[in-house]
Formats: C-alpha cells, structure tokens, sequence
C-alpha cells in the first residue's frame, strides 16, 4: 500500500512519511510502516480501527404477540419461559450461535451475546396482564393483516349484495317492458278482429 493511506483519528499522517515508505494493513487493522531505509514503525489494530460488538450487528426483533400473565410485576418460572421462547422465536435467524436470553421478574429481557455486549428489551414490551385488549398491539403485521381483511370483506359483501340487486332490476324492468308489449299486441289483434266482425 502507498504512503497515501492514512488511518483515523491521525495517528498516521502521509505528510510525516519520507518519499518511497509503504504503509500495509493487517487484518486484525494492525498498521506496518515500512520506511526506505528499511525501519519500521507498527501500530496496533485496536487503536486504529474500532470492532463492532454483536449488539450493534444485532437488531432484536421484539415478537409481534404478547405473552399474557397473571401478574405483569411478578412472572412465574413458566411464565418467563414463554417469554424467552418468544424471543428466540422471533430472533432464530439474527442470534449469534451462544446468544443467552434471561427474562426478569417484570418479564425485560436480557440478550447476551457471545462476545458479553447485551441489549434489552423492557418487559412492557413483551407481557401484558391476562384478559387485556393489549395482547397483541405489538403485532403491527398481524394487526394491518386484520383490518385490511375486514376492508376486502366489507367490499366484497357491498359488491355481491348491489351487483345482483342491480342485474334484478335491471332483469325486472326488461321483463315488465316486454310483457307489455306482448299484451298490447294482443290487445290490438282482439280489436281488429271485433271490428270485423261487425262490420261483416
């Protein structure tokens, strides 16, 4: 690599080096300067770059239901167990292999990863008391799925109602014009033929 490159944070500084010195780059970040006469000058991948931890790699998903309990303040062990289930449920495609969930008494959750970073995801979030409408108002999925289903039917039932009550109508005034106009027909044909036979 050319004397071009320079790290953050300027602790290397293009301007220092002497025309022709090399600047190569490990793969843990470690800097190596190699000067034309020969010297060296390294500096440790740590203070040049900074390592990401799993918990900033890591956006947890909070599961879209609810676990309903009997006191949102004080889990049972089953309890808690559904909440951890719920988790890593919702998360089995994002954890690190080793990811540990622990659920409190108030249900928050703790991910620790396998590198020690942690998120946490309160426990409001993921319980609610039995018997609350609130079970599900994490779910925006399920919830748009809902109310989009009862549109499409509220459509479709105001459609299949009007279409047919239309095409009777419709049907109906066709009927009664056609009808009516066989019977004056009729009617014409029982005049003329009276009028002839008096005149006869």
């Amino acid at each position: 690599m050319s004397d071009s490159y320079t790290p953050e944070a300027g602790k290397i500084s293009k301007d220092k080096f002497p025309e022709g010195t090399e600047v190569t780059v490990g793969a843990d970040g470690t800097v190596t300067i190699n000067y034309p006469d020969g010297s060296q000058d390294t500096i440790p991948g740590d203070q040049v770059v900074e390592a990401k931890t799993d918990a900033d790699k890591t956006n947890p998903t909070v599961p879209g239901t609810k676990v309903e309990v009997k006191d949102p303040n004080n889990l049972t062990d089953e309890e808690k167990q559904q909440v951890k289930e719920s988790i890593e449920n919702a998360n089995k495609d994002q954890f690190p292999e080793g990811t540990q969930v622990t659920i409190g008494n108030d249900g928050t959750a703790t991910i620790t990863y396998p590198d020690g970073s942690q998120d946490v995801i309160p426990g409001s979030q993921l319980v609610t008391k039995q018997g609350s409408d609130v079970a599900n108002a994490g779910d925006a999925k399920n919830n748009g799925q809902g109310t989009t289903a009862s549109i499409q039917g509220a459509t479709a039932d105001t459609t299949a109602k009007k279409l047919p009550q239309t095409g009777e109508q419709d049907a109906s005034a066709t009927a009664a014009t056609g009808l009516g106009l066989i019977i004056l027909s009729l009617l014409g044909l029982f005049g003329l033929g009276s009028k002839k036979r008096k005149e006869d």
